[in-house]
């Protein structure tokens, strides 16, 4: 059973229904994992959303998928500038990275619709570049919220 929570005592939290509405209008999450030496690794990551599950897909050589694959992940986000617009979700929860082909084809394709207009194109990239790409594999990271806070500052009684 996941938690739902307020991130602290001076803020409303969303609703379950707004945490994920709310990620489903956003295109980057902060990805964070502890390392070895106990410092953390955090890094921007485009993800897409599934069953209240997060997905996100970096190439198979990367820190963060040796990271993911140790079980325990926080991903953060928020947005807003003013005071007022201030709203944001924190998740802890299991990462793992995935293996099942029909659940890989499933992601594939939510990222392949959402991202495909941001996506590099290789007749903008120099050529080395792209070939480089081309060798490389994706892996694909699953994170499973456990505890959720979220804050939305738009909800704040006048």
């Amino acid at each position: 059973m996941v938690l739902y929570r307020r991130a602290n005592r001076q803020y409303v939290a969303m609703s379950r229904k707004d945490v994920w509405r709310f990620l489903g209008t956003q295109s980057r999450v902060y990805l964070g994992f502890t390392m070895a030496s106990g410092y953390p690794h955090v890094t921007p990551i485009w993800f897409v959303v599934a069953g209240e599950k997060v997905y996100m897909r970096a190439q198979d050589y990367k820190v963060k998928v040796g990271l993911a694959a140790k079980g325990k992940a926080c991903v953060v986000i928020d947005d807003g500038d003013k005071y007022r617009e201030l709203r944001g979700v924190v998740m802890w929860g299991r990462s793992r990275i995935v293996s099942e082909r029909k659940l890989v084809g499933s992601v594939a394709e939510l990222f392949e619709a959402k991202y495909s207009e941001r996506q590099w194109k290789a007749e903008e990239m120099p050529e080395e570049w792209v070939k480089e790409r081309a060798k490389e594999k994706r892996a694909y990271i699953e994170f499973i919220p456990e505890k959720i806070d979220s804050w939305d500052n738009g909800k704040l009684a006048l």
